[in-house]
């Protein structure tokens, strides 16, 4: 592993040291979004550790370029959820944000492609732990499919997100799950 990658994980951990990603340390998240990104190089990986530093932590996107440099800062903030008062309004502008992105642009190359890896890591974390967030990410998807999705770009990983929300509506529609959730 780089020495860039270990710094990004082992700062990240130390930020995000009291917060939880369900009954998990939050690293298990930032570990999990970074395996999904290791095949898009060390770059995407550092992102990856660092995508929700800037929202959770009181990290500046200054001490992320001191540290890593204006390519990775931008990606991180980029894929930062901007401060609205719901979640929906965040979702909005952040959507707006990234369905502007040129993805010939490193920054915004990166950020595309930690944003599909970071969603694509809480709908299997979801779609085992949580069912009202998981049925958040369905509800969710169109909005972010035409905010993030390029063509070639990641396409792997669009078809395993598709693939997912798409098998959870379906078992939404099926008459036995109904049937169960009914008697749970």
């Amino acid at each position: 592993m780089s020495h860039a990658v270990e710094q990004a994980r082992e700062w990240a951990r130390v930020r995000h040291a009291l917060q939880r990603y369900g009954a998990q340390p939050y690293r298990c998240h930032l570990d999990h979004v970074e395996r999904i990104a290791a095949p898009y190089g060390e770059d995407a990986r550092i992102v990856a550790q660092l995508h929700d530093i800037l929202e959770d932590t009181a990290t500046r996107v200054e001490e992320i370029a001191e540290r890593f440099g204006p390519t990775i800062a931008r990606a991180v903030m980029l894929v930062t959820d901007p401060r609205k008062p719901t979640r929906h309004e965040r979702k909005r502008a952040l959507n707006q944000r990234l369905i502007a992105l040129d993805p010939s642009d490193d920054a915004a190359w990166l950020a595309l492609i930690v944003k599909t890896c970071d969603r694509l890591a809480n709908v299997i974390a979801s779609s085992e732990h949580s069912p009202p967030r998981f049925q958040q990410y369905q509800r969710e998807h169109g909005g972010f499919r035409l905010a993030v999705y390029r063509p070639g770009l990641c396409d792997n990983l669009w078809t395993e997100l598709d693939e997912l929300i798409d098998a959870g509506q379906q078992a939404d529609r099926h008459p036995d799950h109904q049937l169960h959730a009914s008697i749970s």
